[in-house]
C-alpha cells in the first residue's frame, strides 16, 4: 500500500470518526475509485450514506462489502438493517437468516428477522421468530414490542395489547411501543386510553411524526378539534408519511379552512397520479379528482392495507350449494345509530325471511343504542366480530357456510377487507356503504344504479357493475309524515318567521368555496333569506361566517341548527326549509332522501362520479329531472328562479308529496325486492360457471 493511499484511509477513518460523514464519504469514493474491493472504504461510505438518510444508496457498497467478507457479523447486521430500511424486505430477510446460521439463537437478531418478514406478510414466520425470541430472553422489550405490532396487523387487537404491555413493563420509555399501543386500544374503541397512550408517547419525543398522526386520528375520532394541529406536526416532521397528507386534508375542510384545503387538494392529486400513498379513498371523495384518480387511491389503498393474495380467488372459492333458505351475511361497523344503521334497520324489516336467512356481523364495539338493538333483533344470527383477530374471524365466517357476503362499509371507518380478500362465500358484495370503488379484485360485484354509475364509467370500477332498477340508495321511510307530529316554529329553530329558508344539513367538510359562492350569491339576490345549515364544530363556524362577511353577507343569515336526538324531530323541522341546496363533488346521500321523504325540494349540481350523483339519482326516480343542474350557473339560475317564484316551488312541493304513495324511491318493500332479485340473480350466474 503506498503512501498515498494510506493517507487517504486515515483521513477517511478520522473524518468517520469525528462524525463528518460528507467528508468521510470523498474520501472512501476516491479510495475505491483506486480499488473498489477495499472492504473499510465500502464499509465506510455505506455507513456514512445510511447515517444521512440515504439508506437506498447504502445497501449498495454494504452488499458489495458483504461478498467479499461474508462472515463478518457486523457488516451483515448493518447490510440487513439498511436493506430494511430501504424497503428491500426480501434482501434483508436473506440476510437476516444468514446470519442466523452465523450467530444462532440471537434475541435481537431473531426480532428484526421477524419484524421483515411482518412486512411481506409472511405472519406464521415473523411469529415463529418472535416466539424464539421470547424462549430465549422473556425479557427482551423490543420482542414483545414488535410482537404487537404483529398481532395489530392480524387484527388480534387484544393479544397485541398484552404484549405491548409486557414490553413497557420491561421497558417503559420507548416511545414507539406507546404509540403502537396507542393504536390497538382505538382499534378496541378505546379512544380515551388511545389518547394517553399517543400523549406519552410524544412526551418521551416530542418529533415523533407517526405518534403524531396516530394521535391526530385518535383526536379526530374523539372530536377534538386539537387533530388539525396534530397532523400539521406530523407533517411538517414526515410530509411523506403515508395517507398523511389526506389526513391533513380532511382536517382542513372539517374546519372549512379552505386556504389550506385548496393547497393541500392540488398536492393531493398531483401526488396521487404519481402513485403516492397521499390519501385515504373515503377522503378524496371529498375532492375534484377525476374517477379515474378515485380508483388509482382505492387501489393503492387496498394494496397497502391487504398485499398480494397468497392464491387466486378462485382457488379458496367454496361452490354455491343450492338450498332451501339463500345465507346472507351483512357486515358492518355502522349497525347503530349512523346514516348505514338507520336505513339498514329499514331495509331489515321487509327482507324475505321465508327466502332467505340474514346474518349480521358486527364489526364495532357495542352501543347498546336503539337501532343496534333493532337491528340485531331482525338478523337470524348475530355475530360480533369486534375485537375477533383475523384468522378466527376468517374461520368463523366461513363456518356459516354464506353464500352471498355483503361489505356494508367499504372504505369506511371500521371497514375489514381482509375478511373479504380471504374469500368468504362464493358471492362478495359492496353495497351501500361507500359511495365509489373498492380497488380490490375479490368482490363479485358493486351494487349501483344507471345514473350513479353510467354504463360508459363502469371502467372506472374494479368491481362487476349491477343494476337495481331504480335508485341504489334505499329511503328510511319507517317514520311517516303523520308520525312526525306538529311541525315546529321557525322560531324554535332560530330560523325568522319570515323570508326564504335554504338549507343544506351536509357535512362541513363537503361545503367549498365555489359552491358556498353560489350561495352567498342567493343570500344577496333573495333579501330576507336565511342559509340554515347542520351545525360543524366551532371553527367550522367561524370560519363560515368570515367567509361570509368576505362576500358581503352579514354573517347572522348563517343559521346553524343543532342535533336532533330522535329522527322524528329532525324530519318534522325539515319541513321548515324551502329548498335544500346540495354539494358538488360528494353530493348529499342519506341527508337528501330525508330532505325528500320530509317534503322538501333538493337542487343538486350532478357530478362525474359516484359519491357526486347519488342526489341526481334520488331526483331521477322521482320525476323532478329539473332540480338536476350541469354547471354552476344553471344550478344558480334554478335556485334563484325558485325562490322568487312560489307557484313554481309550490308545483314542485305538491308533486314530490304525491310522489309518496307511488314512487319506488319510497317504496322500501319494492325496494328490498329488487334487491333480493338481484342477489339471486348473483348466485344464479355462479351456479352456470
Amino acid at each position: 500500500m503506498n503512501a498515498t493511499y494510506s493517507r487517504l484511509i486515515e483521513q477517511m477513518l478520522q473524518a468517520f470518526q469525528s462524525q463528518q460523514l460528507e467528508t468521510a464519504n470523498k474520501y472512501a469514493t476516491m479510495i475505491l475509485k483506486l480499488n473498489s474491493k477495499d472492504l473499510v472504504a465500502l464499509q465506510v461510505q455505506g455507513l456514512c450514506l445510511a447515517m444521512q438518510g440515504r439508506v437506498v444508496e447504502s445497501v449498495a457498497p454494504l452488499y458489495r462489502a458483504s461478498k467479499l467478507d461474508p462472515n463478518n457479523l457486523e457488516l451483515l447486521s448493518n447490510l440487513a438493517k439498511a436493506q430494511y430500511g430501504a424497503d428491500m424486505y426480501s434482501e434483508a430477510i436473506q440476510t437476516y437468516k444468514t446470519l442466523d446460521r452465523l450467530m444462532p439463537n440471537n434475541p435481537e437478531l431473531l426480532t428484526d428477522m421477524g419484524t421483515s418478514l411482518a412486512k411481506l406478510r409472511f405472519y406464521d414466520e415473523a411469529r415463529a421468530c418472535f416466539e424464539r425470541s421470547i424462549e430465549i430472553q422473556p425479557d427482551y422489550f423490543l420482542t414483545w414490542s414488535n410482537y404487537g405490532n404483529l398481532l395489530s396487523e392480524l387484527g388480534s387487537s387484544v393479544d397485541a395489547i398484552n404484549a405491548y404491555e409486557k414490553s413497557l413493563a420491561f421497558k417503559s420509555d420507548y416511545p414507539d411501543t406507546w404509540t403502537n399501543y396507542g393504536n390497538a386500544l382505538f382499534d378496541l374503541g378505546r379512544f380515551k386510553e388511545s389518547r394517553l397512550a399517543h400523549e406519552q408517547a410524544l412526551n418521551l419525543n416530542p418529533e415523533f411524526a407517526e405518534a403524531w398522526s396516530n394521535y391526530g386520528n385518535t383526536l379526530l375520532e374523539l372530536k377534538d378539534p386539537g387533530d388539525y394541529e396534530a397532523y400539521q406536526k406530523a407533517y411538517a416532521l414526515k410530509p411523506d408519511h403515508s395517507f398523511l397528507l389526506g389526513q391533513l386534508f380532511g382536517a382542513a375542510t372539517t374546519r372549512c379552512d379552505w386556504t389550506t384545503s385548496d393547497v393541500l387538494e392540488s398536492e393531493i392529486i398531483s401526488k396521487l397520479a404519481s402513485y403516492k400513498k397521499v390519501v385515504h379513498p373515503f377522503i378524496l371523495l371529498q375532492t375534484s379528482a377525476p374517477i379515474e384518480l378515485q380508483k388509482l387511491a382505492s387501489s393503492i389503498y387496498i394494496q397497502d392495507k391487504v398485499g398480494e393474495n397468497e392464491a387466486p380467488p378462485s382457488a379458496r372459492l367454496q361452490k354455491y350449494i343450492q338450498r332451501d333458505k339463500v345465507r346472507i351475511g351483512y357486515f358492518s361497523s355502522d349497525f347503530k345509530v349512523h346514516p348505514v344503521g338507520v336505513l339498514f334497520d329499514n331495509i331489515l324489516q321487509f327482507h324475505d325471511k321465508n327466502r332467505f336467512e340474514i346474518y349480521g356481523f358486527f364489526l364495532n364495539s357495542p352501543t347498546g343504542d336503539a337501532v343496534e338493538k333493532s337491528i340485531a333483533n331482525k338478523f337470524t344470527k348475530v355475530f360480533n366480530l369486534h375485537g375477533v383477530g383475523d384468522s378466527d374471524a376468517i374461520n368463523l365466517i366461513r363456518d356459516q357456510n354464506l353464500d352471498l357476503a355483503i361489505d356494508l362499509n367499504g372504505h369506511t371507518s371500521g371497514a375489514r377487507p381482509i375478511l373479504f380478500a380471504e374469500k368468504i362465500s362464493p358471492i362478495q358484495v359492496n353495497y351501500l356503504g361507500y359511495a365509489g370503488t373498492s380497488g380490490a379484485d375479490f368482490y363479485s360485484a358493486l351494487i349501483a344504479d344507471e345514473v350513479v354509475i353510467p354504463p360508459e364509467q363502469k371502467i372506472h370500477y374494479s368491481e362487476p357493475v349491477f343494476y337495481l332498477p331504480h335508485s341504489f340508495f334505499p329511503v328510511d321511510t319507517s317514520i311517516s309524515i303523520e308520525s312526525m307530529g306538529d311541525m315546529p316554529t321557525k322560531g324554535s329553530e332560530g330560523l325568522p318567521e319570515a323570508g326564504f329558508v335554504f338549507t343544506c344539513f351536509n357535512n362541513a367538510y363537503k361545503i367549498k368555496p365555489a359552491i358556498f359562492d353560489i350561495w352567498m350569491t342567493l343570500l344577496k339576490n333573495v333579501p330576507g333569506s336565511v342559509l340554515w345549515l347542520s351545525k360543524p364544530n366551532s371553527t367550522a363556524i367561524a370560519n363560515l361566517q368570515i367567509e361570509a362577511q368576505k362576500r358581503g353577507i352579514d354573517a347572522s343569515r348563517l343559521i346553524f341548527a343543532d342535533r336532533k336526538e330522535g329522527r322524528s324531530e329532525h324530519l318534522s323541522r325539515l319541513r321548515l326549509a324551502d329548498l335544500f341546496l346540495d354539494t358538488p363533488n360528494y353530493n348529499a346521500h342519506a341527508t337528501a332522501a330525508d330532505a325528500l321523504w320530509a317534503g322538501v325540494p333538493v337542487l343538486t349540481l350532478i357530478g362525474n362520479s359516484f359519491a357526486g350523483r347519488v342526489a341526481a339519482s334520488q331526483l331521477n326516480v322521482l320525476g323532478l329531472t329539473e332540480l338536476i343542474t350541469h354547471s354552476d350557473s344553471e344550478y344558480l339560475a334554478k335556485a334563484l328562479d325558485l325562490a322568487t317564484h312560489p307557484g313554481a316551488l309550490r308545483s314542485i312541493r305538491s308533486r314530490l308529496a304525491e310522489s309518496r304513495g307511488y314512487s319506488p324511491l319510497f317504496n322500501t318493500r319494492q325496494y328490498v325486492a329488487d334487491l333480493e332479485s338481484l342477489l339471486v340473480d348473483l348466485l344464479n350466474k355462479v351456479n352456470q360457471h
